[in-house]
This record gives C-alpha cells, structure tokens and sequence, in this order.
C-alpha cells in the first residue's frame, strides 16, 4: 500500500505521467502474489521501472532546459513573441496535464474495480432502505469508494439504494452500512471492506437544511437539490450539480472536473486541481472557483438578489473563459491578470470600456462596460491565471 501511494504522490507532483503510474500500480498490483519468488520477480520489475522513468526524467529534464535556454535567446530578440508562443505551450502543456490527470482518473477507478486477488469471482449486491424524513432535515453520508447520486423523489420517506461490487462472498451489508438517526438529522456511513466499491443512490423528497456528502475514489452528483447548505466533498472523481438551489453551495475535488449548471446559491465555493471549472446559466451573489492545470469557463452571468455580485476565478496553466450576458439593467468590472499570457475581448454587442497594460510577460486589463457607473446591479469579476490565456466574450 506503501507505494501505491508513492505513486499517486508522484503523479500528482508531476513527477510521472498517468501512464506511467497506470504500470507502476500493475506492477505494485502483481506483488500481492502468494508465491515469494513471484514476488521477488514482481519487485524487481518495480524497481526496473522506476528506474526507466527516473532516466526518462532525466532526459526530459535535460530537453526541457535546452528548450528553455533556446527560449530565452529568441525573448532577447523579440519579448513579445516570444511571451505568446510561451503562453500558448504552456496552455498545451497544463491541458495535456488535466487531460492526462482526468484519464488516469478513469483508469484508477477501473484500477480499485479490479483490485482483488487474481482468479477471484466478483460478487455484487444490491439492497434498499427508506428513513422517514422531516421537512428541513440534516443528511450527511461519509463513504470510500463509491459514487454518491442524489435525486428528488415524489415518495415521503428518505430512500437509499446501495449498489455493490465485492471480492468478498456472502457480504453482510448490514454490517458495514451504518445509519444514525437523531431529532431531525440522518447519518450515512459506509464501512466496507478495502476490495469493495459501488454506488449510493439517494432520494430526497423534501426541502433539506443542510445536506453534506463525503467520499473518495467516486464522482458526485445532485440533480435539482434544494437545500440551505450543500457541501460535496470527493477526490479522483468530478462533481456534477444540476438544477440546485441553496444558500450556500461547496463542491471541493482534485483530480476531477465540477460542473454546475442551473443552479444558484447566494455563496458558491468551487476548488479541484488536475480538471477544469464549467459554469453555465447559474446565478451566485459570491462565487470562488479555484482550480490548477484547468480551464475555468463561466458562460452566462446573473445575480441571485440586487446585492453585489462578486466572482472570484483563479487557476494557473488553464486558460480562462468569460461569456458576458447583454444586459441593460446589469453592469460588468472585469480585473484579469495572466503571466505569460495574452487577455482578449470580443464584444461586439456590448459597449465597454477596455484599460490593458502589459508588463514584461505579464498582462493586466479592467474591462468595464459602458451603463456601470448608472446602474444599480453590478458584477466585479477578479480573473487570475498563469502560463495562460484570458477571454473575455459575448455570451452565445
């Protein structure tokens, strides 16, 4: 287990590439042969293998520094060129970085799907509960492993469908599948054996007051939630929210994309690493999306209540995409800072005003429209990237 999680610690500090970590896992995998010459054998090849990647590492790094050098003798002669044709391999390099995290995602999931000994049957399980459930109630699940969906139901009763996949024979679920019901808060916990894996389904039939969703190695996804706080907490899976509704709404992965769309909460805190932010038709009073080696896409703009709104959007090698909404009764401030990085705007319907500045590699541009001083309803949007692009457009 040691060094299963020396691997994932290597692709996440960039050390190996997702492949790379796919047959260093295979290798790992093969040692839990019960023969010992097996698994002499197995070591062996582990050991061979990182030291093929510690000698590709070597010749990249050794590639990468020429690169570099041959890099600065043309910023010598031409800064400007030479800052675009940098940020656009940067951009590549940071979105092969997510596309490459984003596959290794897929393979580690299929990876922990097959991790048994060899030459044993899987078994699955299914098996249904329902928990009367008051108006405003609490839900929490905390589960490893398992991808959590959550529907609303027409039914009066909380209903929760386990659907398991198991290397152990005659599983007891009860016995793993841990519920706690107090006054008006339910209590979700799975605790199954290491070797299995599945999925949580549940259904909501009412208005929740908080509803708080913990796991690991599994996506996330609630579709058209209402509830005053939503928190979906996961990583080496992508969050999805559709159609939800709350005061304040957290979804916080790594290795995995967050999607929302439909959805408005008065706060939303959106933070992944190694996937991409996408924002469409939502509506948030303050919104923080935090991502790296990721884009972050926000296509259409509205405010949840006549306060202020405030968007908050940082990454770094991903580029950033604004799509602006043609309105009369709303005005836009847009600060955006990239390093190594070009900021456009294309907005043939609006009226605006644009004040860029560039330096050395740096760029910077507030781009304000023109009814902002006159209207009441303002959004500010803060846009931050690195080694990539900003573009600032009219919604489609």
């Amino acid at each position: 287990m040691e060094e299963k999680m020396l691997i994932l610690k290597m692709l996440q500090e960039g050390k190996i590439t997702a492949e790379e970590a796919h047959k260093l896992l295979e290798a790992v995998d093969g040692g839990t042969s019960s023969s010992d010459a097996d698994a002499r054998r197995n070591e062996k090849k582990f050991e061979e293998k990182m030291q093929e990647i510690q000698q590709k590492a070597s010749k990249v790094a050794e590639k990468l520094g020429s690169s570099l050098n041959s890099s600065a003798e043309k910023f010598s002669s031409n800064s400007e060129k030479f800052g675009d044709d940098f940020a656009k391999r940067m951009e590549t390099f940071g979105n092969d970085i997510a596309d490459s995290a984003v596959k290794f995602t897929d393979k580690l999931v299929n990876y922990l799907g097959n991790f048994i000994d060899v030459g044993n049957d899987k078994y699955q399980y299914s098996k249904n509960y329902a928990y009367p459930l008051a108006d405003h109630a609490e839900i929490s699940i905390d589960t490893c492993n398992f991808a959590v969906i959550v529907n609303p139901t027409t039914e009066s009763d909380l209903l929760v469908n386990l659907y398991i996949n198991s290397s152990v024979p005659n599983l007891a679920i009860d016995e793993f599948f841990k519920v706690e019901q107090m006054d008006n808060h339910i209590n979700l916990r799975t605790q199954f054996p290491s070797r299995t894996w599945g999925k949580v389904e549940i259904l909501v039939p009412k208005h929740l007051s908080n509803l708080k969703i913990t796991t690991t190695n599994g996506k996330c996804e609630l579709n058209d939630i209402t509830a005053d706080n939503i928190e979906s907490t996961t990583s080496n899976g992508k969050i999805t929210l559709a159609n939800c509704q709350g005061k304040t709404i957290e979804a916080i992965t790594s290795n995995g994309k967050i999607t929302a769309s439909g959805t408005s909460a008065a706060f939303a805190d959106f933070s992944t690493s190694n996937g991409k932010i996408e924002i469409e038709n939502c509506k948030f009073d303050k919104l923080d999306a935090k991502t790296s080696n990721g884009s972050i896409i926000l296509d259409g703009i509205y405010k949840m209540s006549s306060t202020e709104g405030n968007y908050n959007l940082r990454t770094s090698n991903g580029k950033i995409t604004i799509e602006l909404n043609n309105s009369e009764t709303c005005g836009y401030m847009i600060d955006a800072t990239t390093s190594v990085g070009s900021i456009s705007v294309d907005l043939p319907q609006l009226n605006y005003f644009i004040d860029k500045k560039s330096f050395s590699m740096q760029s910077i541009a507030q781009i304000k429209s023109a009814n902002f001083d006159s209207v009441t309803d303002k959004i500010f949007i803060n846009a931050h990237t690195s080694n990539s692009s900003i573009a600032v457009e009219a919604a489609k």
